[in-house]
């Protein structure tokens, strides 16, 4: 029949049905797994930059350029979610992203280990020498009390140099004792003009608390000009009461410049309370250090409060010293050079043994005190005391010590009628001596004759 048309094949169909969209299409699920796991990279990401910026903030001090942003502002790596939350009004600094290198200075900087004491005590100096911006000591001053408004007020000074109110602020703290000391030292350490009168103020008060802070503040300082200005300040401790804490740092310490300090200020304070300990020491002494710091005690002291004491460890003037701590004791006597310790002396050495009197006699030709003057003058022209010639020509070398117009009288007369050989010999030796020094004077025959009246006597003939 026209117009039915015949089946078509069935497989024919089949093939025809994959052409018709819409129809038998299959998802697959798996596909999905790639942008997921990408998306999750990326919030890990996110968190972990986040939790770094939380741990490391930027450093104190250190300007923020990054502008103020909302909380609307996109944040690069911030999800759209996160970027539009809603009624978030207040706001944050954006923090710059940091380098991996950058990140690993912080690290290191907040894992660094603390300064020491001295990075911190010079730390601390810088910090103390240089005022706050805008302030002034002087205006420092005005918001400060005690000790601190001193201080301030003392630097002003310093700076304006103005040395009567110097003395005055340096009176002002030596007044006020050991409430003094902290900031003293403070001041000790800032190694200036101001320093070193916060160290003569220390120097000042001298109580123990003060002596150690000045030693210390010493043992600390560099090797310098400045450090030998400051044992001048420790050197003129005159405080009896510091003389355990100065014998101790000569003991203990081992910087030489401390132990030359320290010495010094003992030397001019001993009496016999500062010998007996020192010989205690002494005694006991295990190491060649201690002995030899013990002897150079005794033999430096120049206090008259001590005669009494180093007369007694000298002994006897007809024996011959026995150690050294003896010898270092007739070299103290020699340094004090009082009547007493003159008269000693002579006699010990008018009664040495020929060629045991050596050491005595070089001691008393380096006897340069003033209160020796007389003593030595009538034992050149001999005495009762001093008769034989050692004991004269001693006195005699002595008096090059004493250059004036009543020692070249008694030298001029000596050699107009002595008839020892070695008595003229020091007279003429010790004449040409004075004759050469800077400032000579030149005995003339006319005040030869006006002077004889205050010369001793002369000298019996025998």
């Amino acid at each position: 029949m026209k117009g039915v048309r015949p089946p078509k094949n069935r497989s024919d169909l089949k093939a025809a049905a994959p052409g018709r969209p819409g129809r038998n299409l299959r998802f697959e699920w798996p596909l999905l797994a790639y942008p997921v796991l990408f998306l999750l990279t990326l919030a890990v990401l996110y968190c972990v930059n986040r939790s770094i910026e939380r741990r490391m903030p930027l450093t104190p001090g250190q300007p923020s350029t990054a502008p103020q942003r909302t909380a609307t502002a996109r944040d690069p790596g911030q999800s759209d979610t996160a970027s539009t939350r809603k009624g978030t009004a207040a706001t944050e600094p954006i923090r710059p992203a940091l380098s991996s290198a950058e990140q690993r200075a912080r690290a290191a900087r907040a894992i660094a280990p603390l300064p020491g004491r001295q990075d911190r005590e010079s730390v601390r100096g810088n910090d103390r020498s240089v005022p706050p911006a805008g302030t002034t000591p002087a205006g420092a001053a005005d918001h400060l009390q005690g000790p601190a408004r001193l201080l301030a007020l003392l630097q002003t000074a310093v700076s304006e140099n103005d040395h009567a109110r110097i003395k005055e602020y340096l009176d002002e703290l030596v007044a006020l004792g050991d409430a003094a000391v902290v900031p003293l030292n403070d001041l000790v350490g800032q190694e200036n003009e101001a320093a070193l009168w916060a160290a003569e103020a220390l120097a000042r008060i001298g109580t123990p608390t003060a002596t150690s802070a000045l030693l210390d503040a010493l043992t600390q300082t560099k090797e310098g000009p400045y450090k030998e200005e400051l044992a001048k300040r420790v050197s003129s401790i005159s405080n009896h009461d510091s003389w355990p804490t100065l014998l101790d740092s000569v003991l203990q310490t081992g910087d030489s410049t401390v132990v030359r300090a320290a010495s010094a200020a003992l030397s001019r304070m001993a009496d016999t309370p500062v010998v007996d300990a020192i010989v205690a020491h002494y005694e006991v002494a295990s190491t060649e250090v201690e002995i030899e710091r013990l002897t150079q005690l005794v033999g430096n002291i120049q206090s008259p409060k001590a005669t009494e004491a180093l007369l007694s460890l000298a002994g006897d003037i007809s024996s011959a010293p026995q150690d050294a701590l003896q010898k270092a004791a007739i070299e103290a006597l020699a340094k004090i050079g009082d009547p007493q310790c003159v008269s000693h002396l002579l006699r010990r050495l008018e009664a040495a043994p020929p060629g045991e009197g050596t050491e005595v006699f070089n001691a008393i030709t380096r006897i340069d005190s003033p209160e020796a003057y007389t003593a030595l003058l009538y034992a050149a022209a001999g005495n009762k005391e001093v008769s034989a010639e050692s004991g004269r020509t001693a006195a005699i070398y002595a008096l090059k010590n004493y250059p004036s117009e009543q020692t070249l009288v008694l030298l001029e007369r000596i050699l107009a009628q002595e008839y020892n050989d070695k008595v003229r010999a020091a007279a003429t030796r010790t004449l040409d001596d004075l004759k050469l020094a800077p400032h000579s004077i030149v005995a003339k025959a006319e005040p030869v004759v006006k002077e004889e009246h205050i010369l001793p006597p002369p000298p019996e003939k025998k």
